[in-house]
């Protein structure tokens, strides 16, 4: 008796330790914080409401809790966030402090958009990025280092991170350059006059380089089209040519469209290779050129958002669809031609719904579809801007004036067309290929020949 008496009360005394435990006020009506506890106090709220990936991480959100427990004291203990009686060295030492705790916190993020910029005011800023905590931790870097990275732009800057700029290099800018040979500004149709692009039988390019899009497309001599991009961002161009006529980013989509669906064409080769995403309508504009001509739709996968304020109160799981595009003249496209799309780590948002829409086309109407290169990112929810995200599906974009200026992160999660969650893990290539970045600054691009192989084959 006196033993299970004994283990009552130390079971009392855990429960009334929980139940007297200070509990964070819940409340919205949020202020301007002046001390690192009230703006840890005030994220630790948003994140609360507007996070979406609760499923995947802390513990399906139960951990959420005990992250309170662990930092509001330690934030607390850091003071005021510009504290005028400090000098220059101090104050960095303290908001450097604060910031690894915000480090530690969201490096295990599975949001793939996820990021958080911090700004004391005195000249200390960092924006901490969980996916690219990943792709450092990929190359081999710990945490001590990637927090360097993060917080010190001259540590970042110095050789140890050379590995990183390396991978970095393959995107459609440098694609255009050292596997094509093209040129790194202008529009224009030019011979591809790099030794690959010899090799494997490109002549004539169509290619643009502005300050905000890079395009590349050509179609070799055995009838494979190559497509390069690195966003998603014709939707405006193809609005202006709608009310002053045609420009030179719709001259070259609506060129890729009619290769498309030519009949000498033999395979497509899509490469989103660094390719960042962007605005989810022009995955319509683009991959219309590929729908059956049954088909008013092509399945991206599911997509749910938050059905409150409550961390986990999801709404139902929903079809996620890219839609007809009837505004613009396109061909039929031969099923049987093989489609083969290149990705990489900087692979992300609409690229990934994009392959996902592709690997859809493989599974219900059986198309030829490999993926090459390796796993893409790992973030496929979509964004809207601060004012609608919080007001109209509690969550995504927002800040904590003044010291927060962005926490970054989609006001929905989607699944794959194979009902898979590739949220920050990415969609892995069928067919894996190392990249060996001094090779392909020299002209050798083994992803883009894996691909023209597969295709030939």
């Amino acid at each position: 008796m006196t033993r299970l008496r004994n283990l009552l009360m130390v079971l009392c005394i855990a429960v009334l330790a929980a139940s007297c435990r200070p509990q964070p006020d819940l409340s919205r009506d949020f202020g301007e914080p002046e001390n690192w506890g009230e703006t840890f106090e005030i994220f630790w709220k948003k994140m609360s409401t507007n996070y979406l990936f609760w499923n995947l991480d802390y513990d399906e959100g139960r951990g959420w809790d005990d992250v309170y427990d662990e930092y509001k004291e330690k934030f607390d203990a850091l003071g005021l966030v510009a504290d005028e009686t400090r000098n220059d060295a101090q104050q960095k030492a303290n908001t450097e402090e604060a910031y690894r705790y915000f480090f530690d916190i969201t490096k295990v993020l599975s949001d793939g958009h996820y990021m958080l910029s911090i700004n004391d005011q005195r000249g200390n800023a960092i924006t901490l990025s969980p996916s690219t905590y990943r792709f450092l931790k990929e190359l081999g870097y710990d945490d001590t280092s990637i927090f360097g990275f993060f917080s010190d732009t001259d540590y970042r800057n110095s050789t140890q991170f050379d590995r990183w700029r390396d991978y970095y290099q393959e995107n459609t800018v440098h694609i255009m350059e050292y596997s094509f040979g093209l040129p790194s500004e202008g529009t224009g149709t030019m011979r591809a006059n790099s030794t690959l692009a010899s090799e494997y039988g490109f002549s004539d390019m169509q290619y643009l380089n502005n300050e905000n899009l890079h395009i590349a497309l050509g179609r070799n001599d055995d009838g494979i089209v190559y497509f390069a991009f690195n966003k998603f961002e014709f939707y405006d161009y193809f609005a202006d040519t709608v009310a002053n006529g045609a420009n030179d980013v719709t001259d070259i989509v609506m060129a890729f469209h009619a290769l498309v669906s030519d009949e000498n064409t033999t395979g497509v080769i899509i490469d989103m290779r660094g390719n960042v995403g962007g605005i989810i309508a022009d995955m319509s504009i683009l991959w219309t050129a590929f729908m059956p001509d049954d088909a008013d739709r092509i399945t991206v996968g599911e997509t749910r958002r938050k059905a409150s304020e409550n961390r986990t109160d999801y709404s139902t799981w929903t079809g996620f669809y890219i839609e007809r595009c009837r505004l613009l003249p396109y061909g039929s496209f031969n099923q049987d031609v093989p489609i083969a799309i290149i990705i990489n780590e900087n692979s992300v948002s609409c690229a990934e719904m994009s392959t996902s829409a592709f690997m859809s086309l493989r599974d219900t109407y059986d198309y030829d579809v490999q993926l090459f290169g390796s796993h893409s990112m790992g973030g496929m929810g979509a964004l809207l801007d601060m004012e609608n995200s919080e007001e109209h599906f509690n969550g995504g974009i927002s800040n904590i004036n003044p010291y927060i200026s962005l926490i970054y992160t989609p006001y929905c999660q989607t699944k794959a067309s194979n009902g898979q969650n590739y949220e920050g893990r990415g969609i892995p290539a069928d067919e894996y290929v190392e990249f060996d970045p001094d090779a392909f600054r020299n002209g050798t691009d083994p992803r883009l020949a894996a691909a023209l192989d597969w295709i030939r084959q």
